[in-house]
């Protein structure tokens, strides 16, 4: 296996994240939306929250071929998700056909972060679109939002809830595959727009204050 040691590491974070999730004050929100299959959309930044809510879940996802990939896979697999690698740049239809395989092999959802893996920054790519006409299953948007955080100075921004905190996962109203625009473009559009509302909302509620900046 290539990057080897990445992904062994990415094991040691999958499982530190099993000993997280009972450090925090949890509540789920409208979870019963992702009991029927559907891709859920989320953003990389908000990876966290919205992982621990499905650990155990054998749910599908993607990680890129790169040695960062390999790092989300272990992670992944040792949070209880099964693992399709490639990325838009290399192999991402591959990794969508075997998301697909995964959901037909019983995995109740597939969740992708929809700016990753390297961006831009809450800009939905193509692949969600495609993944859930292709299943002609509906989008599900996803975010999580905490009281107390800190903030990684990566590209994602991403969100880590401090132990003992509050954290909220949120999932939005599902969008039906058949009710897309026939523009990818337009598609990914409609998903933006749903998630941004959703994560700026949580974040006003539970953090009293937006954790990102408006774009």
């Amino acid at each position: 296996m290539k990057h080897r040691g990445s992904y062994r590491l990415g094991l040691l974070l999958g499982m530190t994240l099993r000993v997280w999730r009972p450090l925090l004050r949890w509540e789920s929100r409208e979870r019963h939306l992702i009991e029927e299959p559907c891709v859920l959309a989320f953003w990389h930044g908000r990876l966290l929250g919205v992982l621990m809510d499905s650990l155990g879940s054998g749910a599908t996802s993607m990680a890129s071929r790169s040695a960062d990939g390999a790092l989300a896979a272990g992670a992944l697999v040792a949070a209880g998700i099964r693992v399709a690698r490639g990325s838009g740049s290399e192999g991402g239809r591959e990794a969508l056909k075997e998301m697909h395989e995964h959901l037909r092999a019983g995995a109740p959802f597939a969740g992708l972060t929809v700016d990753g893996p390297r961006g831009p920054w809450r800009k939905v790519q193509p692949g969600v679109i495609m993944l859930a006409r292709w299943l002609g299953i509906p989008v599900v948007p996803a975010t999580f939002s905490c009281r107390s955080s800190g903030m990684l100075r990566s590209w994602d921004r991403m969100v880590l809830p401090r132990p003992g905190t509050k954290v909220v996962v949120a999932y939005g109203e599902r969008i039906p595959a058949e009710s897309l625009p026939r523009s990818l473009d337009e598609g990914a559009e409609i998903v933006r727009a749903r998630l941004e509302a959703l994560t700026v909302a949580l974040d006003r509620e539970v953090a009293g204050r937006d954790l990102w900046p408006a774009l």
